[in-house]
């Protein structure tokens, strides 16, 4: 029968580690460098949950002069798998990071183009030094704030580095009066609305495809039998987040 893929299974993330760890090497250029440790052990933050556990294989990182950018852990794999599942036509990415969720749309048949905004210059020269060219991956190198109005079918914000702040909304607004945007997410995004209390999110008009891709990782998790691990994101920040979506999303 048809292998469902489960973004929580273990197997399949330890798979899609593996295979960016043989596309990516370390690197630097500039002030931008990849780097890798040798493992995760102890508490592991996945998407929607922690649980205690140990990886035994490289763990990819892009590290700026004060901060780590990204790393390509279970989290990385786990939160962007629903919006690369939703991605389709033409596609629009806020952050190119190490490439991983850029990559994996432009397997997809239904996918067309991506238009990736990235600000680093660096940033982009060391996925070019990974990543041989790919007719459908656009990468513009700029203040995706500035950009020239496009039209998307699915545009994704992967900026977020799972903090929810009111930064989501502002960015929700901006993007959508710059471009002409069918669906929208962001890094999170499925984390978000699972954590909103169902009486404060009656009263809001949620897009179709975050109920729906909400629904799926909710589901996700209980197939894979971590439920007992999930854990919600802070009530009174998410409740004031949904708060401001609330003005944005009922005027639409």
């Amino acid at each position: 029968g048809l292998l469902i893929l489960k973004p929580f299974d273990r197997e399949y993330v330890l798979d899609k580690i593996q295979e960016y760890n043989n596309k990516i090497k370390n690197n630097k250029i500039g002030d931008f460098e990849i780097k890798s440790i040798d493992g995760l052990k102890g508490t592991i933050q996945g998407y929607l949950y922690s649980k205690e556990d140990e990886l035994n294989v490289r763990i990819l990182e892009l590290h700026a002069p004060e901060h780590v950018w990204m790393r390509l852990t279970p989290l990385e794999i786990q939160a962007s798998y629903f919006a690369i599942k939703m991605a389709k036509g033409k596609v629009g990415v806020v952050g190119l990071g190490l490439g991983y969720a850029v990559e994996e749309m432009a397997k997809k048949p239904e996918v067309e183009e991506i238009t990736v905004y990235e600000i680093s210059q660096e940033v982009v020269d060391l996925y070019y030094s990974n990543f041989p060219k790919n007719p459908k991956i656009n990468i513009v190198c700029c203040n995706a704030y500035e950009a020239e109005r496009k039209e998307f079918d699915f545009f994704y914000a992967d900026i977020y580095e799972y903090k929810i702040t009111s930064q989501i909304v502002e960015d929700y607004k901006k993007f959508n009066e710059l471009h002409n945007i069918e669906e929208y997410s962001f890094f999170g995004m499925e984390h978000f609305l699972l954590s909103c209390s169902y009486t404060e999110i009656v009263w809001v008009y949620i897009p179709e495809n975050w109920m729906e891709s909400s629904r799926r990782a909710f589901e996700a998790i209980q197939e894979s039998n971590l439920l007992p691990y999930y854990e919600k994101l802070d009530e009174n920040l998410v409740s004031q987040v949904l708060e401001e979506f609330k003005e944005v999303l009922n005027d639409i």
